[in-house]
């Protein structure tokens, strides 16, 4: 394709060129070289763009107009196994699933915040040594404390996040929350960030919230 835009410059220069040099065609005879080159440039440029055309929707692809300009028929979109048993559960099945997620994720930050604190315990008190080695103390401390959170994002990413999302899809499409901007704002939910004090109980209580509501 990025050929035909040169072939048919070229094309009409090589018809004009020819007809200057066989002395001109019938009306453009008695008309200047120039004048006479101009005019079948132009004729055989339109006549040339006007057949490539022709071509192109006689034997380009067919369009239906319902055709999205994302998708792609030969790579159909796969659907989460999650979302479909989700949808097949009864509402006090989906209830008893949902509270035991919400509790399983509170278990867990509860397990990480006695890691944080013993991993704080564990630091040996700073106030005798010298100042050099209470750098590299705090230093120490520092990137333990955030390892700690760093594993606690990954573990609650793999083994949360995507779960307490689809249940929360689910319930609000059974509740029937269709204007989400009513919903409250929750970071370990909606980006998967963890902020403040205990950001996992709080889409814990969220998801459970839920799920009372379901009858």
């Amino acid at each position: 394709m990025r050929l035909i835009q040169p072939t048919n410059i070229s094309l009409s220069v090589s018809i004009a060129a020819f007809n200057i040099l066989w002395r001109g065609h019938g009306v453009l005879r008695t008309s200047p070289r120039l004048a006479r080159f101009g005019a079948v440039f132009v004729g055989a440029y339109l006549i040339t763009t006007l057949s490539e055309f022709l071509w192109l929707v006689a034997t380009g692809p067919k369009f239906t107009g319902f055709e999205s300009p994302t998708s792609d028929p030969a790579r159909p979109e796969t659907v989460d196994p999650l979302v479909e048993e989700l949808r097949a559960l009864r509402p006090s099945e989906l209830r008893e699933e949902t509270l035991e997620l919400a509790k399983e994720m509170k278990t867990f930050e509860a397990g990480s915040d006695r890691e944080f604190v013993n991993t704080l315990a564990g630091v040996k008190p700073l106030a005798a040594s010298s100042e050099v080695d209470r750098d590299e103390a705090l230093d120490r401390q520092s990137a333990e404390l955030f390892e700690h959170d760093l594993r606690t994002w990954r573990t609650y990413r793999e083994m949360f996040y995507g779960r307490a999302r689809t249940f929360r899809d689910e319930l609000r499409k059974r509740l029937g929350i269709r204007n989400l901007n009513n919903e409250p704002r929750i970071p370990a939910l909606d980006q998967a960030q963890l902020t403040g004090a205990k950001p996992i109980a709080q889409a814990a209580d969220y998801l459970a919230g839920l799920a009372r509501r379901l009858k």
